[in-house]
């Protein structure tokens, strides 16, 4: 499937404001609550496939770069169709192939035919994946030796600040590089699966458990931090993707499915889908700046706390809170009662849907 971002902004654009450069000089666009999405009586795949003796000889063979597959089952077009919408999840590293496959039985079992990505060539690949394992090691190399929390927002953070979201390839209706890990960690320019591939990539080499899931024309991750499975979707916290030149920021980092479903539907089939009910990790949470209610002196202090750093995230529990904080700080303007705040250069946004704020300094 060709997972591209253009149809994800155009939904979240609804609620993504940009501010003007002096709030408090006219009013706010109002902000609507958001509606959670249900979870729909999901197929679950993953499971299942991986339990396939013929799916394990087919990955094997695969990742030795073989063009044809021999495995010791009579298997049908459809099965490889299957397969291979499970492989960037169980094996992220598999960047090369394309969208043509073929099954036919064989006195073996079956011959499974696989295309590569057009514009590759066989004889380049395997020094292509030496690229991207080099890449993904030096990543792991230079993670943190702390927490699993640290070493998962350097690794999101690494992907936000070194990717650039391929709009060219998001637009093609061709599979290309732009959908791989390959794209993402080597070239520096991926769409959302590239994105979400590379996460789960180097999650893997830290033995962190995580995966892709799918819909609304976008893939993202979901990771397992300190037994509690959470949501994280690098492609939407790369601001630099909305052509701002913004650093890393973290709306989506760590959240529970409630927070999750505001911003999407699900694919009725998914390999594996956790259950998110935790914030115990999320990024708010961690640093001081989930508000529970709107407290002035509270937002202004932690938006003080900020100083020296090119950005202020802060996030609200709930829609009243947040609505209460976007009126007061920006349409009445007390955000200037923080003395870090420049009226001629301070610049915000909001997520509605998410009930984050961020200010660029």
């Amino acid at each position: 499937m060709n997972f591209t971002k253009t149809l994800a902004i155009a939904s979240a654009s609804l609620l993504l404001l940009t501010g003007c450069s002096a709030p408090g000089k006219e009013h706010i666009e109002a902000p609507v609550e958001p509606v959670v999405n249900d979870v729909p009586e999901l197929t679950i795949t993953g499971a299942a496939m991986a339990a396939n003796p013929w799916y394990q000889e087919m990955c094997d063979q695969i990742l030795q770069f073989r063009s044809s597959c021999i495995v010791t089952t009579r298997i049908s077009n459809n099965d490889v169709k299957d397969a291979l919408a499970h492989l960037p999840s169980d094996h992220p590293e598999i960047f090369w192939l394309g969208k043509r496959y073929s099954a036919v039985t064989v006195t073996e079992g079956s011959k499974v035919s696989l295309g590569f990505l057009d514009g590759l060539e066989e004889e380049d690949i395997p020094e292509m994946a030496a690229k991207l394992e080099e890449k993904a090691n030096e990543i792991v190399q230079n993670a943190p030796s702390g927490s699993d929390y640290d070493k998962i927002l350097y690794v999101h953070d690494y992907i936000t600040d070194n990717t650039k979201y391929d709009h060219k390839g998001a637009n093609s209706d061709k599979p290309g590089l732009w959908h791989t890990s390959y794209g993402c960690l080597v070239d520096g320019s991926a769409v959302c699966e590239g994105y979400a591939e590379a996460f789960t990539l180097i999650m893997n080499k830290l033995g962190i458990e995580s995966g892709i899931c799918t819909g609304s024309n976008h893939a993202w991750n979901y990771v397992k931090v300190d037994g509690q499975y959470y949501w994280l979707d690098a492609t939407w916290d790369d601001m630099d993707s909305y052509g701002n030149g913004y650093q890393a920021e973290h709306t989506y980092f760590l959240v529970n499915s409630d927070l999750l479903l505001r911003s999407r539907e699900l694919n009725w089939t998914q390999g594996y889908f956790p259950e998110c009910t935790a914030m115990d990790e999320n990024y708010f949470v961690k640093n001081g700046s989930y508000f529970t209610s709107y407290d002035r002196d509270a937002v202004i202090s932690y938006i003080e706390s900020c100083s020296g750093e090119p950005h202020c995230e802060f996030m609200f529990a709930d829609f009243e809170s947040y609505k209460e904080a976007l009126y007061d700080l920006f349409d009445d303007g007390k955000i200037y009662k923080a003395s870090n705040i420049d009226r001629d250069s301070m610049k915000y946004y909001r997520t509605d849907n998410m009930f984050s704020v961020n200010i660029n300094f």
